[in-house]
Protein backbone atom coordinates (compact mmCIF):
# COMPACT_ATOMS: atom_id res chain seq x y z
CA UNK A 1 0.00 0.00 0.00
CA UNK A 2 1.35 3.13 -1.06
CA UNK A 3 2.15 5.90 1.91
CA UNK A 4 -0.27 8.46 2.58
CA UNK A 5 0.98 12.22 1.13
CA UNK A 6 0.36 14.55 3.47
CA UNK A 7 -1.54 18.18 2.24
CA UNK A 8 1.50 20.21 3.07
CA UNK A 9 4.03 18.26 1.05
CA UNK A 10 2.01 18.58 -1.78
CA UNK A 11 1.71 22.05 -1.02
CA UNK A 12 5.99 22.69 -0.74
CA UNK A 13 6.56 19.85 -3.76
CA UNK A 14 4.20 22.29 -5.92
CA UNK A 15 5.27 26.03 -4.23
CA UNK A 16 8.83 24.93 -5.37
CA UNK A 17 7.89 23.68 -9.15
CA UNK A 18 6.37 26.98 -9.64
CA UNK A 19 8.78 29.33 -7.28
CA UNK A 20 11.85 28.00 -9.36
CA UNK A 21 10.05 26.85 -12.59
CA UNK A 22 10.63 23.29 -12.28
CA UNK A 23 8.75 21.39 -15.15
CA UNK A 24 6.70 24.86 -15.44
CA UNK A 25 6.74 28.17 -16.23
CA UNK A 26 7.84 30.09 -13.29
CA UNK A 27 4.69 31.38 -11.49
CA UNK A 28 5.78 33.29 -7.94
CA UNK A 29 2.30 34.49 -7.40
CA UNK A 30 1.12 30.85 -7.59
CA UNK A 31 3.78 29.80 -5.28
CA UNK A 32 3.97 31.99 -2.65
CA UNK A 33 0.46 30.86 -0.92
CA UNK A 34 1.77 27.27 -1.22
CA UNK A 35 5.43 27.99 -0.10
CA UNK A 36 3.68 30.24 2.75
CA UNK A 37 1.62 27.48 3.99
CA UNK A 38 4.00 25.13 4.37
CA UNK A 39 6.61 26.97 5.86
CA UNK A 40 3.55 27.79 8.78
CA UNK A 41 3.83 23.86 9.21
CA UNK A 42 7.65 23.88 9.77
CA UNK A 43 9.27 22.80 6.52
CA UNK A 44 12.68 24.51 7.00
CA UNK A 45 13.52 25.22 3.23
CA UNK A 46 9.76 26.72 2.62
CA UNK A 47 10.35 29.18 5.54
CA UNK A 48 13.76 30.16 4.21
CA UNK A 49 12.20 30.75 0.99
CA UNK A 50 9.52 32.65 2.02
CA UNK A 51 12.21 35.23 3.52
CA UNK A 52 13.40 35.33 -0.08
CA UNK A 53 10.27 36.35 -1.33
CA UNK A 54 9.21 38.76 0.98
CA UNK A 55 12.85 40.41 0.39
CA UNK A 56 12.57 40.76 -3.09
CA UNK A 57 8.60 40.99 -3.87
CA UNK A 58 8.57 37.86 -5.38
CA UNK A 59 4.65 36.79 -5.25
CA UNK A 60 3.99 38.99 -2.51
CA UNK A 61 4.41 42.54 -1.33
CA UNK A 62 7.97 43.65 0.12
CA UNK A 63 8.80 42.98 3.78
CA UNK A 64 12.33 43.04 5.19
CA UNK A 65 10.96 43.10 8.52
CA UNK A 66 9.40 39.65 7.64
CA UNK A 67 11.85 38.43 6.06
CA UNK A 68 13.75 38.22 8.88
CA UNK A 69 11.16 37.11 10.94
CA UNK A 70 10.90 33.77 9.00
CA UNK A 71 14.81 33.44 8.42
CA UNK A 72 15.19 34.24 12.08
CA UNK A 73 13.12 30.94 12.50
CA UNK A 74 15.18 28.68 9.97
CA UNK A 75 18.76 29.98 11.89
CA UNK A 76 17.35 28.42 15.14
CA UNK A 77 17.36 25.22 12.92
CA UNK A 78 20.26 25.41 11.48
CA UNK A 79 19.71 26.79 7.68
CA UNK A 80 23.00 28.24 6.17
CA UNK A 81 21.35 30.34 4.24
CA UNK A 82 19.13 32.11 6.63
CA UNK A 83 22.14 32.57 8.41
CA UNK A 84 23.88 34.79 5.17
CA UNK A 85 21.11 36.64 4.43
CA UNK A 86 20.87 37.87 8.45
CA UNK A 87 24.32 38.51 8.57
CA UNK A 88 24.02 40.36 5.17
CA UNK A 89 21.20 42.26 6.40
CA UNK A 90 22.82 43.64 9.99
CA UNK A 91 26.23 44.15 7.77
CA UNK A 92 24.94 46.55 5.12
CA UNK A 93 21.85 47.78 7.75
CA UNK A 94 19.51 46.74 5.04
CA UNK A 95 16.13 47.77 6.93
CA UNK A 96 18.41 47.47 10.31
CA UNK A 97 20.55 49.14 12.09
CA UNK A 98 24.04 47.93 11.21
CA UNK A 99 25.57 45.39 13.23
CA UNK A 100 28.82 44.46 12.50
CA UNK A 101 29.39 41.87 15.52
CA UNK A 102 25.88 40.55 14.99
CA UNK A 103 26.88 40.07 11.05
CA UNK A 104 30.25 38.54 11.72
CA UNK A 105 28.81 36.11 14.42
CA UNK A 106 26.19 34.75 11.55
CA UNK A 107 28.68 34.65 8.91
CA UNK A 108 31.12 32.52 11.14
CA UNK A 109 28.09 30.14 11.36
CA UNK A 110 27.27 29.94 8.01
CA UNK A 111 30.64 29.36 6.98
CA UNK A 112 31.05 26.41 8.93
CA UNK A 113 27.95 25.19 7.52
CA UNK A 114 29.10 25.20 4.04
CA UNK A 115 28.12 28.17 2.57
CA UNK A 116 30.29 29.87 0.02
CA UNK A 117 29.07 33.69 0.27
CA UNK A 118 28.88 33.92 4.06
CA UNK A 119 32.88 31.97 4.08
CA UNK A 120 33.44 34.65 1.48
CA UNK A 121 32.21 37.21 3.70
CA UNK A 122 33.58 36.20 6.67
CA UNK A 123 37.37 36.16 5.20
CA UNK A 124 37.01 39.72 4.27
CA UNK A 125 35.82 40.32 7.76
CA UNK A 126 38.52 38.82 9.38
CA UNK A 127 41.13 40.66 7.31
CA UNK A 128 39.30 43.97 7.70
CA UNK A 129 38.81 43.50 11.33
CA UNK A 130 35.11 44.24 10.80
CA UNK A 131 32.90 43.21 13.74
CA UNK A 132 36.01 41.05 15.39
CA UNK A 133 39.59 41.30 15.86
CA UNK A 134 41.23 41.87 12.36
CA UNK A 135 43.14 38.44 11.75
CA UNK A 136 45.18 38.17 8.32
CA UNK A 137 46.00 34.34 9.01
CA UNK A 138 41.98 33.61 9.77
CA UNK A 139 40.81 36.11 6.94
CA UNK A 140 43.39 34.42 4.30
CA UNK A 141 42.13 30.63 5.46
CA UNK A 142 38.60 31.36 4.19
CA UNK A 143 40.20 33.08 1.49
CA UNK A 144 41.66 30.07 -0.23
CA UNK A 145 39.09 28.16 1.04
CA UNK A 146 36.42 29.74 -0.80
CA UNK A 147 38.77 30.24 -4.07
CA UNK A 148 39.52 26.69 -3.92
CA UNK A 149 35.62 26.27 -4.34
CA UNK A 150 35.91 28.24 -7.58
CA UNK A 151 34.94 31.87 -6.65
CA UNK A 152 36.44 34.03 -8.75
CA UNK A 153 36.84 36.94 -6.58
CA UNK A 154 37.69 35.27 -3.71
CA UNK A 155 40.31 33.85 -6.18
CA UNK A 156 41.30 36.88 -7.40
CA UNK A 157 41.78 38.51 -3.99
CA UNK A 158 43.89 35.38 -2.69
CA UNK A 159 46.25 36.10 -5.78
CA UNK A 160 47.09 39.63 -4.72
CA UNK A 161 47.26 38.89 -0.72
CA UNK A 162 50.05 36.72 -1.99
CA UNK A 163 51.28 38.89 -4.44
CA UNK A 164 52.04 41.90 -2.35
CA UNK A 165 52.84 39.78 0.69
CA UNK A 166 50.41 40.71 3.03
CA UNK A 167 49.71 38.25 6.06
CA UNK A 168 51.55 35.85 3.69
CA UNK A 169 55.00 35.09 2.44
CA UNK A 170 55.35 36.86 -0.65
CA UNK A 171 55.35 34.37 -3.84
CA UNK A 172 55.18 34.73 -7.40
CA UNK A 173 54.08 31.65 -8.85
CA UNK A 174 51.06 30.99 -6.24
CA UNK A 175 49.37 34.67 -6.97
CA UNK A 176 50.01 34.03 -11.25
CA UNK A 177 47.67 30.67 -10.79
CA UNK A 178 44.68 31.96 -8.47
CA UNK A 179 44.77 35.16 -10.94
CA UNK A 180 44.76 32.38 -14.15
CA UNK A 181 42.09 30.21 -12.48
CA UNK A 182 39.94 33.81 -12.01
CA UNK A 183 40.75 35.17 -15.43
CA UNK A 184 39.39 32.35 -16.95
CA UNK A 185 36.28 32.74 -15.33
CA UNK A 186 35.95 36.22 -16.32
CA UNK A 187 37.36 38.21 -13.47
CA UNK A 188 38.68 41.45 -15.52
CA UNK A 189 40.56 42.95 -12.04
CA UNK A 190 42.26 39.46 -12.30
CA UNK A 191 42.90 39.68 -16.09
CA UNK A 192 44.91 42.76 -15.56
CA UNK A 193 46.81 42.19 -13.09
CA UNK A 194 48.39 39.02 -14.91
CA UNK A 195 48.92 41.55 -17.88
CA UNK A 196 51.34 43.67 -15.12
CA UNK A 197 52.72 40.58 -14.06
CA UNK A 198 53.43 38.91 -17.37
CA UNK A 199 55.47 42.56 -18.42
CA UNK A 200 57.76 42.27 -15.69
CA UNK A 201 59.08 38.87 -16.74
Amino acid sequence: MAPVRRARDYELEQGRKCFYGIRTMTNYRKAFPLLLEAAKQGYVHAQYVVGCAYRDALGTEESLGKSRVWWAATVKRGHPGAMFNLALDYDLGRGIQRNPRRAFALYRRSAKLGDKEAQGNLAVAYLDGAGTKRNLRKGLHWMTRTAGQGDSKAQCNSGRHFLDGEGVKKSEKIPRLWLAKAARRGHGRARNLLKELRKTQ
